[in-house]
C-alpha cells in the first residue's frame, strides 16, 4: 500500500489514509492488514499486531472524525460538536511517561504500546496543531487530483504539493506534455 509521509504531521498523515475526499474517496485502510502496515512503517507505533476488525473500526472512527474537522477548521469554519468530541475523547488518553533505562542514557516507554495510546498520541498531535501556531501553515496540496493536507515548514513557505515526488512531478510532467503538445 501507498501511504502519504511527507505531510510534517502523524494526525495529517493518518488523515491522508483517507484519499480524494472530495469525490468518492480512495480508502488506503480497506482491512486489517493495511491499517497494521500503516502504524508499522508510517506512524512507527509499536501497537499489538495484527489489528482486529474492531480495532479497524476504531481507527476508522478517529480517522474519519480528524479528517472532517481539519477540512471544517482549515476552511474557517467550525467543526460539529460530535467530531469534536472524537478526537478530545481520544486525546484524553494518556500513555506511560517517558522513563531512563537501566543504563541511565536510554530512554524507555510504554508508550504507544496499545492502539488506544497510539490513538491517543495521533489525536494529541491534532489538537496541537489545530490549535496551534503551525495552524498557518496548514495547506491543500495543489494538484487538481489530491486531497491531502500538510504543513509547509519550507523556508519561504512556498510549498504546493504535498510530495514533490507524487504530485509535484506529476504537475510538472503534465504541463511539460501540454507545452510538447503546443508547439507540436
Amino acid at each position: 500500500m501507498d501511504f502519504h509521509t511527507e505531510t510534517g504531521r502523524p494526525s495529517l498523515d493518518l488523515i491522508a489514509t483517507l484519499g480524494d475526499r472530495g469525490g468518492d474517496g480512495l480508502e488506503r485502510l480497506p482491512d486489517t492488514a493495511a491499517a497494521t502496515a500503516w502504524f508499522r512503517t508510517v506512524a512507527r507505533y509499536p501497537i499489538p499486531e495484527p489489528l482486529s476488525a474492531h480495532d479497524l473500526s476504531v481507527v476508522l472512527g478517529l480517522r474519519n472524525a480528524l479528517c472532517r474537522v481539519a477540512d471544517t477548521v482549515f476552511a474557517g469554519r467550525v467543526p460539529a460538536a460530535e467530531d469534536i468530541d472524537v478526537v478530545n475523547r481520544y486525546a484524553a488518553i494518556q500513555a506511560s511517561p517517558p522513563q531512563l533505562a537501566k543504563d541511565g542514557r536510554t530512554l524507555t516507554s510504554n508508550q504507544g504500546t496499545t492502539l488506544e495510546a497510539a490513538l491517543g498520541e495521533i489525536a494529541r498531535d491534532a489538537v496541537d496543531l489545530l490549535a496551534g501556531p503551525e495552524l498557518e501553515k496548514m495547506k491543500r496540496c495543489a494538484s487538481d487530483d489530491c486531497s491531502v493536507l500538510f504543513v509547509d515548514r519550507s523556508r519561504p513557505g512556498k510549498r504546493r504539493w504535498c510530495s514533490m515526488s507524487r504530485c509535484g512531478n506529476q504537475s510538472k510532467k503534465r504541463k511539460y506534455n501540454a507545452k510538447t503538445r503546443e508547439l507540436r
